[in-house]
């Protein structure tokens, strides 16, 4: 009975990972751009609706005002004004999301949980992470692979042995499920975070050149 249970908990843990491979890829190429609180999405509009309100009138200081107030009184208002101009809103949401964790000056820093502050990530993490979702993936099928494997043909070298406890198995399928979930979160946080630093990279640019 035992020995049953710890076989469909295999199957579900195999299951699990396999599902958060779906659940990681979903978010990275539709649910990123729809997480926003009430409370961010209402800011949104407002923002949107501020950003139309200049373009049609050219007035900056009542956009201005509206972005302060709606971002706080350190917000560039240069990186909303360029995220809008150029509908950008991608990058609107990320400054939405992470605005309390930001701070502005010469250069946008953020400040980490546990980890004190830095600048904004320059590169684009997403490609690893989904990468190691993927190895997760595959590490919990092979896992769960050698569970049947291992009932007809035992492993013998004394150094994979582990292979032939079904429980083990089990255990190892089971702690990769809050790991895939932690690198998931992870690139949901550092997405957000390059977004912002493009953005501000692209400001930058322009007012170079302007």
């Amino acid at each position: 009975m035992l020995s049953a249970l710890i076989y469909v908990l295999i199957f579900v843990g195999v299951t699990a990972t396999l599902y958060q491979l779906y659940a990681v890829n979903y978010a990275i190429n539709f649910d990123n751009h729809k997480r926003l609180s009430r409370d961010q999405a209402e800011r949104l509009e407002t923002l949107k609706h501020a950003g139309a309100e200049y373009r049609a009138s050219g007035e900056r200081a009542p956009f201005e005002q509206v972005v302060r107030s709606t971002l706080g009184e350190q917000v560039e208002t240069a990186l909303v004004r360029e995220a809008l101009e150029h509908d950008d809103e991608q990058a609107i949401k990320a400054l939405l999301r992470r605005r309390p964790r930001l701070r502005f000056g010469e250069r946008v820093t953020v400040r980490h949980p546990l980890l004190g502050e830095t600048r904004l990530p320059r590169r684009d993490w997403r490609s690893l992470f989904i990468g190691l979702v993927i190895l997760n993936s595959l590490i919990a099928q092979f896992l769960g692979g050698m569970s049947i494997y291992t009932l007809l043909y035992r492993v013998e070298t004394p150094s994979l042995a582990w292979l032939n406890e079904p429980s083990i198995l089990m255990v190892l399928i089971f702690l990769l499920i809050p790991l895939t979930h932690a690198i998931g979160r992870l690139d949901f946080y550092m997405n957000d975070l390059y977004q912002v630093g493009r953005l501000e990279r692209e400001t930058a640019a322009v007012e170079a050149y302007s």
